[in-house]
Formats: structure tokens, sequence, C-alpha cells
């Protein structure tokens, strides 16, 4: 008990066991450079359960095929801000000295959960206008291939993207 209230010295615990990271408790718990991590804030993460993230979509211009310059935020990367938010829950309810750090030195070929597996993804809608991007997901299960996960993404209260995803490690 006293590693963990040593380790979470730091964050901000909102109740029982509920946490809140910034950008910095995230650049110290990913094993990504931070130019690499695409969630601003985890307003609330159960370590090993669920978590809720922020992200501030301002990306300028993107352009897209068939179209005149547009902003737009593609689904595929909210994908990928889901597979960060799941590693958070996973590396959360991790040791830090003996998981997260082993994470951090053998980076980029480390052991952390890798996204192996996209069991359904639905699209409603495209993001066509910047905008703040909230992203939920949840541990549902465990299979062999991995942590199975369910969540998405809406942007001010509409649906975006829903998602189940596999988090598992890639064989060498």
């Amino acid at each position: 008990m006293a590693a963990d209230q040593e380790r979470w010295k730091l964050h901000r615990e909102l109740s029982n066991g509920v946490l809140e990271l910034d950008a910095e408790d995230l650049g110290r718990l990913l094993p990504l450079s931070p130019k690499r991590i695409l969630l601003d804030r985890v307003v609330s993460v159960q370590p090993g359960l669920q978590a809720v993230a922020r992200k501030a979509v301002t990306t300028g211009d993107v352009a897209t095929p068939g179209r005149k310059c547009a902003f737009v935020f593609p689904s595929t990367t909210a994908l990928v801000a889901l597979e960060q938010l799941s590693l958070v829950i996973l590396l959360s309810a991790e040791d830090p000295v003996e998981r997260v750090d082993a994470a951090w030195r053998n980076r980029p070929t480390s052991g952390h959960a890798v996204m192996v597996e996209v069991e359904s993804l639905e699209v409603e809608q495209e993001m066509a206008v910047p905008g703040l991007l909230d992203l939920r997901a949840t541990r549902v299960g465990q299979t062999d291939a991995g942590t199975i996960f369910e969540g998405g993404a809406s942007v001010g209260g509409e649906e975006f993207v829903r998602a189940r995803w596999v988090m598992g490690a890639i064989e060498n």
C-alpha cells in the first residue's frame, strides 16, 4: 500500500482510487515520445479498469483526396488515441518499478501492450470542425490474444467513433 501511495503522490486523486493525469503524468507513464502522445489529459482513470480522456483537436488544414484543403480528424487517429488510453489503463495498474520502467528502458520494442486486433469499429460521422474530443475506454475481458476493451470518442456530446479492440503483445 505504501508503494501505491508513493507512486501516485504526484497525481490528483479524485475519489477512492480514481485518478486524474495531466500531460506531464502521461509523459512519465506512457513509453512513447511526447510528440506521439495524442491525449491531452486523462480526466479520470481507475487503474486496470477504465478511463476517460480529453483531446483538444486544433490541427491545421489537412488535405483530403477529392476535396479542397479542409480540417479533418480521421477515425484512425481517434483509434490510436483509444489505444493510448488503453495503455494508460493497463500501465497505471502495473508495478511502476518492474513493468513501467522496463517498458521505458526497452522502447520502442518494449513488451508493453499494443492494439493487436480491432473487433469492431463504427464511425458515426467525420470530425470536420476543430473541437474537444472526449475518449473513453473500459476493460471488458480477456482472451488468449490479450485484453479486450470497448470504448469510443465523442465530440460535443455527439458520437464520433465506437470500437471494441484487443490489446496484447506482438511476438518478435
